[in-house]
């Protein structure tokens, strides 16, 4: 072995403490980066690869009501179209044995499984559904609690019926129960007249477009078809728009990723700081060595390759205890997940993005860190390192550190005056040590902000939305009925009445583009009606004198996509009657996601007059006093039984309560809080393994003066303060200037976040509790970081420092 390899592993082995903190801090770094991104590439890939699987359908229409099958040869002779397929969803309530419970879910006929063209449903566990049986969705089955074999009960047209469960089907685009979705059952087609669906009718139409594949194509067949079923008396009610080669919840996965990466890169550079931190110390306590070296003929380059060699087998180090961690973290929040999307995880998958990025990145920060101190020390010249004396002894000499001098003599004592002086001393140290205690707790205060947030907009939302329940009514009922059944009920407080209508939107000859994914459609409300108003973003909402008139209310994210504003007017096409629409408002959509149609609201009034006055209602907005969930859940359930009484089945899919669609609005944020969290934590671990090494380095470079210090008289007590202080200090400074930096930050980025998870402007809201929850973590972080080195250098002994 040479002298100079003997020195690498002597230097290595000498200062394990210092290594193993700086191997540490890499580690971190690198496992963010591996996890987030293994996890993302996992997460994108199982996505595109299970949508492409369940040959997906290009145009989805959901239909009012039920059209015959003889249609079908006739859309499939539509220009464009390339083949057809066909479901039967329906609305039912089911009940597990030996509960008396009545619950709602969507039942799903197909008359062939084995036939399926497209938006192709898997079994994963039983059989298929056959006479007297059926299969449960995957995601349901949790939900329900049931298992294979179980009795269901469900009401039908000709009574109760009770079904078997045989299998378990996973469906390709099913909105997650944690977001609001419903159970999900699917039987054979000879279960289709048991609830009460005629043969030879489908309420669904699956489409797929003669190839090549465009979004434009997609949209312009649509409309054809949307024309055309109208026409034969098949309203749509829902379009879905699907790539065949992206999955439908690929958009708000890429969003939401695309800032944990910015973060999880951010951790590893804030590391690499730290490196250049740790390597800057090491060199200065080496000088004396480098000049010896390079008295003894070695040259700068090879001095350079030492140092940078050893850099080299640290990171090499924190790459094998980051890389195994990284890739099972990667896998397992991938398939957390993506079981959120029902899409299944498979078998331990190795992401070789995440590979490149930890090796590429825990190799590369750590070197050109490294670089700059190593450069520069390796560059002394003998004279030079060997006149150096370790610490400089010029602080002081600007006006700054006087002042510290002043502050410190003049308001502290002796022993805070100099644990305040020594924070300052090595600034460049200072600073890098104190970049990363920032980056905490900015991190923690913009979450927190995060959070206040979105509870404020939610609450700004639940203030403007004034009925405590919607129902929803497909097909739609008479007025008068809903409300002489909701006025039964004595709780009720006042009734509104909706009308929704499929609707085409054009202009200057072209159709919009819209920011719902599952089309739009007239929302028609009285406009005097009080009991809802969007937050709206340009011009006004509805008023009383709009009653009558062709005036609507659009979304802010679909004028901007089509350069609309206030005042503009729009071809809007209903019933097949085309008509210029003024655009008088813009409102804010905050359920904007990619489970929801789009609503254009219009005047009651307006819509009646162009239907020759029927009076009909697809929903009913109740303002009731319900104070908490389940007071609104119980007054539902009293609702449901009231309308089913009166041969009226509600829309489970439409009907919801006010309380309950806030909760799932949070539920979208919770997995991703939960990784920026853990995001936070580990910055702030870097930030507290920096500072001990920090704190470390100076007892190092300290030692002399700490025997002059215990040889005057200083007790042990007294030096492990002096450290435990400077350590305290760091806290402080980091705290007062976090503070701050998160006040101005937080609102850029809450709203970035906000429309990137929730395609919404949140109402920005500063928690300033967060500043105080930080003031006590980073003091703490501070205090456990300082503990061991204080006691490093309490330990050391008169003899010890002085011969040092």
């Amino acid at each position: 072995m040479s002298v100079l390899r003997y020195k690498l592993w002597a230097d290595l082995r000498l200062a394990k403490s210092r290594s193993l903190l700086a191997a540490v801090n890499m580690a971190i770094g690198i496992f963010s980066v591996g996890m987030l991104f293994g996890m993302v590439a996992l997460m994108l890939s199982n996505m595109d690869a299970a949508h492409r699987a369940s040959q997906p359908s290009h145009i989805n229409l959901i239909l009012r009501g039920a059209a015959p099958v003889k249609l079908l040869q006739e859309i499939s002779a539509v220009p464009g179209v390339a083949g057809v397929d066909t479901i039967n969803p329906l609305p039912v309530r089911y009940r597990k044995s030996g509960s008396d419970e009545w619950l709602d879910a969507t039942l799903m006929l197909r008359d062939d499984y084995r036939a399926q063209r497209y938006d192709l449903t898997e079994l994963q566990a039983g059989n298929w559904p056959a006479a007297g049986q059926l299969a449960v969705e995957n995601l349901s089955l949790a939900q329900t609690g049931l298992a294979l074999g179980d009795s269901v009960e469900f009401q039908s047209a000709s009574g109760s019926q009770t079904f078997e469960l045989s299998g378990v089907l996973r469906h390709p685009f099913v909105k997650p129960p944690k977001f609001g979705g419903q159970v999900h059952f699917f039987a054979s087609r000879e279960a289709a007249k048991t609830f009460g669906l005629p043969a030879g009718y489908f309420r669904q139409l699956l489409v797929q477009l003669r190839p090549p594949y465009s979004a434009e194509a997609a949209a312009e067949l649509a409309t054809r078809l949307r024309i055309l079923l109208a026409a034969k008396q098949a309203p749509v009610a829902v379009t879905l728009q699907q790539d065949p080669d992206r999955h439908w919840g690929r958009r708000f996965v890429a969003g939401i990723n695309a800032v944990l990466q910015v973060m999880a890169l951010a951790s590893l550079g804030l590391a690499g700081a730290l490196i250049f931190n740790t390597v800057a110390a090491h060199l200065a306590q080496q000088t004396e060595q480098i000049g010896v070296m390079k008295a003894l003929g070695g040259g700068s380059l090879r001095i350079a390759w030492l140092y940078l060699s050893e850099v080299t087998l640290l990171a090499v180090a924190a790459l094998a205890m980051a890389v195994p961690p990284a890739l099972y973290g990667a896998d397992w929040a991938a398939r957390r997940l993506l079981a959120l999307f029902n899409v299944p995880g498979g078998a331990f998958q190795v992401s070789n993005e995440a590979i490149i990025w930890m090796v590429g990145g825990g190799l590369a920060v750590p070197l050109l860190a490294a670089l700059p101190p190593v450069w520069r020390a390796s560059g002394m010249t003998v004279r030079e390192a060997l006149a150096h004396y370790g610490l400089p002894a010029d602080f002081g000499a600007n006006r700054f550190d006087r002042m510290v001098e002043a502050v410190g003599a003049r308001l502290l004592p002796t022993l805070y005056a100099t644990a305040l002086g020594n924070l300052f001393r090595r600034k460049t140290r200072l600073l890098l040590t104190q970049s990363v205690l920032i980056a905490a707790g900015v991190m923690l205060m913009v979450l927190c902000a995060l959070i206040a947030s979105l509870n404020l907009t939610l609450d700004n939302e639940a203030a403007r939305t004034r009925y405590a329940l919607k129902l929803s009514f497909s097909p739609d009922q008479a007025e008068d009925k809903v409300y002489a059944i909701a006025g039964s009920v004595p709780v009720v407080q006042g009734v509104s009445i909706w009308q929704r209508l499929p609707v085409e939107i054009g202009r200057q000859g072209q159709a919009l583009t819209q920011s719902g994914s599952l089309g739009m459609q007239i929302m028609a409300l009285p406009a005097a009606s009080a009991l809802y108003q969007p937050y709206i973003e340009a011009g006004r909402w509805l008023q009383a004198d709009d009653a009558g008139e062709h005036r609507l209310v659009l979304n802010a994210d679909t004028a901007a996509a089509n350069r609309i504003t206030t005042g503009d007017s729009v071809d809007v096409t209903i019933d097949g009657k085309v008509q210029r629409w003024q655009v008088i408002g813009l409102y804010r959509w905050l359920a904007g996601n990619n489970f929801m149609v789009e609503p254009v609201y219009a005047p009651l009034e307006t819509i009646r007059k162009q239907q020759g006055g029927k009076r009909l209602a697809s929903y009913a907005l109740l303002a009731a006093d319900a104070e908490d969930e389940l007071q609104e859940q119980a007054l539902l359930w009293v609702l449901k039984q009231r309308f089913e009484a009166a041969g009226v089945m509600l829309d489970s899919y439409g009907s919801e309560a006010k309380l309950a669609q806030r909760q799932f609005s949070r539920n979208q944020f919770e997995s991703v809080l939960g990784t920026l969290w853990g995001l936070a934590a580990m910055v702030a671990a870097i930030g507290g393994i920096g500072l001990s090494g920090t704190l470390s380095i100076g007892v190092l470079q300290r030692v002399k003066e700490i025997g002059v210090l215990r040889a005057i008289g200083a007790p042990s007590p007294a030096v492990f303060r002096l450290f435990a202080l400077e350590g305290l200090l760091h806290g402080i400074l980091a705290w007062s200037l976090s503070v701050p930096l998160a006040y101005r930050a937080g609102h850029p980025l809450a709203d970035l976040l906000g429309r990137t998870m929730m395609n919404v402007e949140l109402d920005y809201c500063f928690d300033h509790a967060a500043a105080g929850y930080w003031l006590l973590i980073v003091l703490t972080l501070s205090l456990l970081a300082a503990y061991w080195p204080a006691r490093q250098a309490e330990r050391l002994t008169i003899r010890e420092c002085l011969a040092h």
